[in-house]
């Protein structure tokens, strides 16, 4: 199914995306928050976030503008004192603090007039009487019920105080059967919170409101004013987490250094309760990053500690204790800066894209220092990004803690990260086309990794949606591995010699191997190809080159000096390989001979990849300063390598 949404091509890049269960969080920093929401496999909707309320800006700075009300429920017109309202307003709350002085009703018998109790009311009587005086509550004006009652036998007259936790309606009723009864119900002066959502602006002065949530205490002007933090004047949160039971949103374009916590476990409400006069610990939160310099948030991510990256510093809020709004301190942590690419955290470290999108970092806390740091994780890979971007990145846990980066002209960067070994190797794809999108998405046991890729297909630009082959490690049998990009595989029931169903590869130069046989390569026309052998299980794809250049040798410094300028020659390694067949190997690449394996078995079609330790001579290639080995793999077959041993003779 589909679901319209108000984004654009443009917003994209910039949208952050947060999930509880089967509800989606969606920022974007130019549209108000939406959730994406699941009812069932193809039942979804999509809505903008009804905040009740939503956080507030700061409090009006200037006294001298007021706003009051033209009523205090209902549709109403806000008019204020001086330039407030702008057309970006439209959909905006606005907050009113009102201070409601105390007021007194008398009865002496029947049903008094209601009165207004924000916070403290007080009941004295006063007369010789027998009966009943009970103090009724209503929300609404409408439906009543006893919230006091006293009674006296011409022996008492009851005084007392107390106090409400919301604000209610009180009134008296007086019942007696003998005597004379003076009840006094009193409301103490108090400060009332009342809230409207903007429906049109008329002027800067004017605009047309529906009250929300809590109607307003009076009609009466108020310098203590204050408008949603969220609107299309000041922007959009641009990314959002979830923090110790809290909904967090980070950065608008007025305020790029500021985050808001929702309510305790309630995520779509950030208002702010105050008993006796204290802000309550669940209530919700703003706070924030104060530097010499205004860095926009660009993300956020939370474990133990919530972790706040900007485009020039990277914050901690610790968790060690509970978040409350009295309680809740920003760390400055490292000034590297983040890009717009998504971090990714990966046990209990976090690696991101540094600013301008050509540096990979991690970072973790250290006990050690007690603060967060990491390391440049493409010191050693420079050349992979020198002169280029990264655009976009996911990662797969299974099966081999892989990093996937999108690079801004199509090639993918590959990271083998595994911190805990101190363990992180770079590579590189290319394929015939351009990587634009990369995302893996957990299925059982693996987590697959899609690609959009844009390809020329017959002088047509189309995209594909491809994912990496889940083969099987643990097989010898060849027939069981996809080696090719774009492929497709085929298990027939009757043995064919023309496949069909290749479109997508439409003149194109591909590979095939059929029932473990290797085909010579053959051109894709008319969306088919015809084997030269009758086959029932197929695969088809394009080629391509794997290329493996081992480091230069270094045994480390000996009684003699270092080895790294002496001439040397790699004469004989052993490659340590699993489930593999083919490739060439050599000190360049250009002196390559190839692998030998058992001869004449691959070929027939029987299962016969190698494991083990397969020894190899180097071709003779004279001494040189490198000492490298280089393994270049053209064939559709499966090549893992675990270690690669030289031998190495010095001279020259």
């Amino acid at each position: 199914m589909e679901i319209a949404t108000p984004y654009t091509l443009d917003d994209l890049p910039n949208l952050r995306f947060v999930q509880s269960i089967d509800v989606l969080y969606i920022c974007s920093g130019t549209h108000p928050v939406e959730k994406l929401m699941r009812y069932g496999d193809t039942s979804w909707a999509l809505k903008e976030i009804d905040w009740l309320p939503p956080a507030f800006d700061d409090i009006n700075a200037n006294e001298s503008i007021k706003i009051a009300p033209s009523a205090v429920s209902g549709t109403i017109t806000l008019t204020a004192t001086g330039d407030v309202f702008q057309a970006g307003h439209v959909g905006a709350w606005v907050k009113l603090e009102q201070e409601i002085g105390g007021t007194t009703v008398t009865c002496t018998g029947g049903v008094s007039e209601p009165i207004k109790v924000g916070t403290t009311w007080k009941i004295i009587t006063h007369g010789t009487w027998t009966g009943t005086v009970t103090i009724q509550k209503s929300t609404d004006g409408v439906e009543w019920k006893q919230l006091r009652a006293y009674t006296a036998k011409s022996d008492t007259n009851p005084t007392e105080s107390g106090s409400v936790e919301d604000y209610e309606m009180l009134r008296l009723v007086v019942s007696t059967t003998s005597g004379t009864c003076t009840a006094d119900l009193s409301s103490y002066p108090y400060t009332h919170t009342g809230y409207a959502q903007i429906t049109a602006v008329t002027s800067a002065t004017s605009a047309t409101a529906v009250t929300r949530k809590e109607d307003f205490g009076s009609t009466d002007a108020t310098k203590d004013w204050y408008i949603s933090a969220w609107n299309a004047a000041n922007s959009f949160p641009c990314c959002a987490t979830f923090f110790q039971d809290r909904l967090v949103l980070g950065g608008c374009a007025k305020h790029p250094q500021r985050i808001w916590m929702s309510r305790s476990g309630d995520y779509e409400s950030f208002e702010v309760e105050k008993e006796s006069g204290t802000v309550t610990d669940d209530s919700g939160i703003t706070a924030d990053l104060l530097s010499l310099q205004a860095f926009e948030i660009e993300h956020m991510t939370a474990g133990n500690d919530l972790l706040v990256f900007t485009e020039g510093n990277t914050w901690s809020i610790s968790g060690a204790e509970t978040v409350k709004p009295t309680n809740i301190t920003p760390r400055n942590q490292e000034n590297y800066g983040t890009s717009g690419v998504t971090p990714l955290r990966i046990g209990a470290r976090t690696v991101y894209v540094q600013r301008r999108g050509s540096i990979v970092r991690d970072v973790g806390y250290s006990y050690d220092t007690d603060s967060y740091g990491g390391t440049d994780l493409t010191l050693l890979a420079k050349h992979l990004i020198k002169g280029h971007e990264i655009k976009e990145a996911d990662y797969a846990q299974e099966p081999d803690s892989t990093l996937y980066f999108v690079r801004d002209d199509g090639a993918l960067l590959c990271l083998t990260y595994l911190m805990d070994q101190k363990v992180f190797g770079w590579s590189h794809i290319k394929t015939d086309g351009v990587v634009e999108s990369v995302s893996a998405i957990s299925d059982g046991n693996n987590d697959l990794v899609y690609l959009v890729v844009r390809r020329e297909v017959n002088g047509q630009t189309v995209r594909y949606l491809e994912r990496f082959d889940t083969d099987s490690g643990e097989s010898d049998d060849q027939e069981d591995y996809c080696m090719m990009d774009a492929a497709v595989r085929y298990e027939l029931q009757d043995a064919a010699t023309n496949i069909t169903g290749l479109e997508h590869l439409e003149g194109k130069t591909v590979r095939a191997i059929g029932d473990g046989y290797l085909f010579e390569p053959m051109k894709v026309t008319g969306g088919k190809i015809t084997l030269p052998q009758a086959s029932k299980e197929i695969v088809v794809g394009l080629p391509y080159t794997m290329i493996l250049e081992q480091p230069n040798f270094d045994a480390g410094a000996t009684e003699t000096g270092t080895l790294q300028g002496r001439k040397k020659a790699v004469t004989n390694a052993i490659l340590r390989l699993t489930n593999s067949y083919g490739g060439e190997v050599g000190p360049s690449g250009g002196n390559l001979l190839p692998i030998i394996y058992e001869s004449g078995r691959l070929e027939l079609g029987e299962p016969t990849l190698f494991s083990g330790d397969k020894r190899v001579n180097l071709p003779i290639g004279g001494f040189d300063t490198l000492g490298r080995v280089y393994i270049r793999h053209t064939e559709p077959y499966p090549f893992t390598l675990s270690a690669i041993i030289r031998a190495v003779t010095f001279g020259g």
